[in-house]
């Protein structure tokens, strides 16, 4: 004897199936019968507007249902669960589409900053170049005359540096010697202490007219005793006075005179020496502003260099690949116009357009890690960092331009190259949610079966609201707790639709 439990099953899932195509069939066929249709599920109760509805289709369309029996027996068999509706935060995940850029930090587009004829090419289109490589080498005037101007005012600043020595040198020298001739030094002490020393023309004018002074002094020092006795007469006194005055006013005169001769050739030899200076740095500033370096500078000869002291090397300016090349030997070139472009594709950009819907989540992606695939290499996932998320919505598309920077050291992600983005799992603020496969629909509706008591459900109507690839949000016609049949409920719609033929 079988138990009645399995003899149950074996008559009821027949049933079942039966019940299910005769209720599809019901489903499909009804639009073509003139019957009405409920409307969509708005989240709010239909208006009963058709006077002819049954009591039944009445209390359907209020939300009323019957209650659906099913033994706790059968479920194992028709894979029914039930789990209780949670409260949670809802993960979604986005895709889009995206385009492969060249990272435009590390992009150069090469003018010559001279104009100028070229000389030399050194690179070809799509090679590798580090750093500093040279790449095209132009003659140009403009730097031939930088060059020929330094070289001659570094030869005029040696010059003026050498007679600037000389000068500072016969200068203090001269100053000394008027220190000296001021304190009343003799002769003796004078030559002793300076008779080595460089002094020019002034060594022979100041002591000239110090020694007339001496002797003008001396002789009015040995006449001064006998002019008490009446040996010389008194006049001879009175000339004797007057020449030590007219000697000690020469020698103070020549004295001021020489100090500040002294003193301004002195500064006009320093400051030649700093115009040339500053005129050499303008120079050498000025052809450093074009790209060369210090050591370029360092060591100018014209005998020696010859016409490539108007070489203008253009240089690369970071490790990069030439993507562009428009430039030729001999060809006229200046600063207006391109020659090169060199691109750092060890990392490139990755750029997508986000809809409008997605602003929310979008404080939440700055310096987010995202994912990207692409045709070209099936299997292989690549991984980018956002760094920027758009701030303007284009009028045309209502989208925002979201920007990720990506690694590139294999080089297989080639600028314009499609790829679908990931974006990261963004949790957002708990909502109630059920699992996808508790959905279920008929004739516009939306509805889960929840439990009411053990082996009783009943079709509970409901409006969703966001979902992921997982669960949905409900927004109303159920609460947190209700146990609703998450897997299974096609047992139950079968049911359903048998009871509705049956009415």
């Amino acid at each position: 004897m079988k138990s009645p439990s399995n003899l149950v099953a074996k008559i009821t899932l027949p049933l079942l199936v039966v019940c299910g195509l005769v209720g599809g069939a019901i489903f499909f066929f009804r639009p073509f019968s003139g019957e009405s249709k409920h409307p969509a599920s708005t989240g709010k109760e239909q208006p009963l507007h058709d006077a002819n509805l049954t009591e039944t289709n009445r209390d359907h369309a209020a939300g009323n249902f019957a209650p659906i029996e099913f033994p706790e027996e059968m479920w194992s068999s028709a894979g029914l669960k039930v789990a209780p509706v949670e409260l949670a935060p809802l993960p979604e995940s986005v895709s889009l589409t995206g385009k492969v850029a060249l990272n435009e930090d590390k992009l150069a587009h090469v003018f010559p900053l001279v104009d100028g004829r070229v000389d030399e090419v050194r690179v070809r289109f799509g090679q590798r170049v580090k750093k500093d490589d040279l790449l095209v080498v132009v003659q140009s005037k403009e730097v031939g005359q930088g060059m020929l101007q330094l070289f001659q005012d570094r030869l005029r600043l040696e010059f003026a540096l050498s007679k600037d020595r000389w000068t500072q040198e016969i200068g203090q020298n001269t100053l000394t010697l008027i220190e000296m001739i001021r304190a009343g030094s003799s002769i003796e002490a004078i030559e002793q202490a300076l008779k080595d020393r460089t002094m020019g023309e002034y060594r022979e004018k100041l002591i000239s007219v110090y020694l007339a002074s001496i002797k003008a002094q001396s002789h009015l020092e040995r006449l001064t005793p006998l002019s008490g006795t009446g040996a010389i007469p008194a006049r001879q006194i009175l000339e004797a006075e007057s020449d030590v005055n007219a000697t000690k006013a020469g020698l103070q005169s020549l004295l001021e005179q020489i100090s500040q001769d002294t003193i301004q050739a002195t500064r006009l030899s320093a400051q030649t020496v700093k115009e040339l200076q500053t005129t050499i740095a303008i120079t050498e500033t000025n052809l450093k502003i074009l790209g060369f370096h210090e050591k370029d500078l360092k060591e100018i000869d014209p005998a020696e260099h010859g016409e490539r002291l108007a070489h203008y090397p253009v240089t690369a300016p970071f490790d990069g690949t030439v993507i562009s090349k428009d430039v030729v030997l001999l060809e006229r070139v200046g600063p207006e116009r391109q020659i090169l472009t060199i691109a750092d594709l060890s990392t490139v950009w990755v750029a997508a357009d986000i809809y409008e819907t997605h602003l929310p989540i979008l404080a939440q992606l700055t310096d987010q890690k995202i994912r990207l695939k692409c045709d070209a290499w099936p299997g292989r996932e690549f991984e980018a960092t956002i760094f920027y998320t758009g701030d303007v919505v284009q009028e045309s598309t209502r989208t925002l331009s979201l920007r990720a920077l990506a690694d590139n050291g294999e080089g297989l992600l080639k600028p314009g190259m499609f790829v679908t983005i990931d974006l990261p799992n963004l949790n957002t603020s708990e909502v109630l949610q059920v699992p996808l496969s508790a959905i279920q629909d008929f004739e516009g509706r939306n509805f889960v079966f929840v439990q009411t008591k053990d082996g009783t459900f009943r079709r509970q109507d409901i409006v969703q609201g966001r979902r992921n690839r997982e669960a949905v949000e409900v927004t109303s016609g159920i609460d947190k707790g209700d146990l609703v049949v998450t897997n299974g409920g096609f047992a139950l719609k079968s049911r359903m639709l048998a009871e509705l033929l049956a009415e």
